[in-house]
């Protein structure tokens, strides 16, 4: 192989590589920035939805503290069931 064809076969493998990279980057999903939802609230707790699990609606538990919400975070407390 002559060293011609051996530079045209590679400017051709570098070719079909960004082809197949540029192919592949487009058909992948974009991230979307969504605006926070309208939260369904009381006085001071809320709930924030952000989709669907089949028919039950997910989202975020929200606290109101000082007029700004915040998300909550569960504080759970192991212990054990007998004292043995």
């Amino acid at each position: 192989m002559t060293l011609q064809a051996r530079i045209a076969m590679a400017l051709l493998w570098i070719g079909s590589l960004v082809v197949v990279g540029s192919i592949a980057t487009a058909q992948t999903a974009q991230p979307t920035r969504r605006d926070p939802g309208p939260i369904l609230s009381g006085a001071d707790i809320g709930f924030r939805p952000e989709g669907w699990q089949g028919k039950a609606r997910t989202g975020t538990w929200m606290v109101k503290i000082n007029g700004e919400w915040v998300e909550a975070i569960t504080g759970t407390k192991w212990s054990p069931a007998t004292t043995r």
